[in-house]
């Protein structure tokens, strides 16, 4: 059975490991040296995450399958989110699923938690940057809904990269 369990400050050294894993399988083979180990030492350093989890409008979950972590999930509202920070959006900034995971569904269990919680939270939209150099994800999004509405540059620390903006409508019923 796949959950969703809010992340606490006790498992920041296993957010971090499943983080790294996930982002340098996902990114390293299309980087220069040293971006992307510049990015995870940053972006994935304890101290960085401390600060995000208390965040009171970022919401992170690891994705479980029955007591198995396959995958984790950050939601962001309000100002917490990295960029527009309309009140009626709601940003995904990390979907992640661990390598063992990819292709088992549980990236759009990740979508259809993110939709629910924007509905719960009544949002009028939900949205993501996705790196244009990937392919995979712009095809999944784009089957789950998303459109491309613009693009935003995305900074790697070691270099500056360019992020689809992609956008899923939410409708009330």
């Amino acid at each position: 059975m796949i959950h969703f369990t809010p992340i606490q400050q006790e498992d920041i050294p296993v957010l971090q490991a499943l983080a790294t894993r996930t982002y340098t399988h996902s990114f390293a083979h299309k980087n220069k040296p040293g971006v992307l180990e510049a990015y995870v030492e940053s972006a994935f350093a304890k101290a960085h995450l401390e600060k995000q989890l208390v965040e009171p409008h970022s919401f992170w979950y690891f994705i479980k399958n029955n007591d198995t972590i396959v995958g984790y999930l950050k939601l962001n509202t309000e100002e917490a989110q990295t960029e527009f920070k309309q009140p009626d959006g709601l940003e995904i900034e990390r979907i992640y699923i661990d390598v063992p995971y990819l292709g088992k569904g549980f990236g759009k269990k990740a979508i259809d938690f993110a939709i629910s919680e924007a509905l719960k939270r009544e949002k009028s939209y939900i949205w993501l940057g996705v790196w244009e150099e990937n392919p995979d994800a712009i095809r999944f999004y784009k089957k789950c809904g998303f459109t491309i509405t613009g693009t935003h540059p995305y900074d790697m620390i070691a270099e500056i990269q360019t992020d689809y903006i992609m956008q899923y409508t939410l409708t009330w019923k």
